[in-house]
């Protein structure tokens, strides 16, 4: 199976942390091909991430992710999504109306 495929939504380049062009310009060196030297190291930021490692690194994480049973750190990139609990303040108020 594809390892795009495998992801919640397709790995673009810009999404990279090894893309550290700007996405204003929308093209940007890639550390990867930088790394190997290849001539064109300058990949456009939509672009859909083509490196077999990060691939598989980004798969292996969501992998684990979503076996945990967290539904809140489900996103790639590592940062929660805003499913945090709410909290009621009427404890609160009603301990500050009765201090007063």
């Amino acid at each position: 199976m594809e390892l795009q495929a495998q992801l919640p939504q397709k790995h673009l380049c810009k999404d990279c942390d090894k893309w550290y062009g700007q996405e204003d310009d929308e093209y940007g060196p890639c550390m990867y091909k930088h790394f190997r030297k290849e001539k064109r190291y300058v990949t456009y930021g939509y672009h859909e991430c083509d490196e077999l490692e990060e691939l598989e690194r980004r798969v292996t994480i969501w992998k684990q992710r979503t076996s945990d049973g967290s539904p809140a750190c489900t996103s790639i990139s590592g940062r929660k999504s805003d499913t945090s609990p709410t909290v009621t303040t009427s404890a609160t108020s009603s301990r500050s109306s009765s201090d007063g």
